[in-house]
C-alpha cells in the first residue's frame, strides 16, 4: 500500500498546479517520498476535480490497487474527493473507506490553531495583507492588522498589567 499527500498550490501568475507525492518506507528502514504528479490544475477547485486530476496520475503508474492512507490539510473539498476516489475504486470491485483512510496534516491544523490563538476565529483577512504593491500602502497594511489583532487572544494578552499579577512570568 503506498500512503499520499496532495495539495493544490496557485503560482503568482493564477496557474494552479496539483502536487501528488507517494511515500514507503524503503527496505532500509527509512521513510521515503517522491513527487510522482505536478499536473496543471485545470477548473474550479472541487473535489471531484482533484479526484479526477489524482486518478490521471495513479492510473500512469497502475497504482490503482496499491492505494493507502492519505495525509491531507482539513478542506472539505479534500473529503470529496476520497469519496470520488472511493467511486473510482468501487468500479473495479477496490474497497476503499474514504473515513478510515483519511488523515489530517498536523502541520496544518498546528496552523490553524495558532492563526485563531493569535487573531481570532475570522483569519481570512490575514490571506489578503502583505499583498501591497506601494509603499504608501504598508502603512494601511499595518493599521489593518492591529486593527486585526484586536478581535484575538493576542491583543489580550499584550493589554495584560504583568506588573500586578503574582503567576509566574
Amino acid at each position: 500500500m503506498v500512503p499520499f499527500t496532495f495539495d493544490i498550490w496557485t503560482s503568482p501568475n493564477h496557474r494552479a498546479f496539483l502536487g501528488i507525492v507517494g511515500h514507503w518506507v524503503g527496505e532500509d528502514g527509512k521513510l521515503h517520498g517522491t513527487l510522482i504528479g505536478l499536473q496543471r490544475f485545470h477548473g474550479a477547485h472541487t473535489g471531484i476535480n482533484q479526484a479526477e486530476h489524482f486518478w490521471e496520475v495513479i492510473k500512469l503508474y497502475e497504482l490503482e490497487t496499491k492505494i493507502g492512507y492519505f495525509t491531507l490539510d482539513n478542506a472539505s473539498n479534500n473529503d470529496t474527493a476520497l469519496v470520488q476516489i472511493a467511486a473510482y475504486l468501487a468500479q473495479r470491485n477496490i474497497k476503499f473507506n474514504p473515513r478510515e483512510r483519511r488523515l489530517r496534516c498536523f502541520g496544518h491544523v498546528i496552523n490553524l490553531v495558532v492563526k485563531a490563538f493569535l487573531w481570532g476565529v475570522n483569519t481570512e483577512i490575514l490571506e489578503g495583507l502583505g499583498n501591497f504593491d506601494a509603499p504608501e500602502d504598508e502603512e494601511q497594511e499595518i493599521q489593518e492588522l492591529l486593527e486585526w489583532r484586536k478581535q484575538g487572544s493576542m491583543e489580550k494578552y499584550l493589554c495584560m498589567d504583568l506588573s500586578n499579577t503574582s503567576a509566574p512570568r
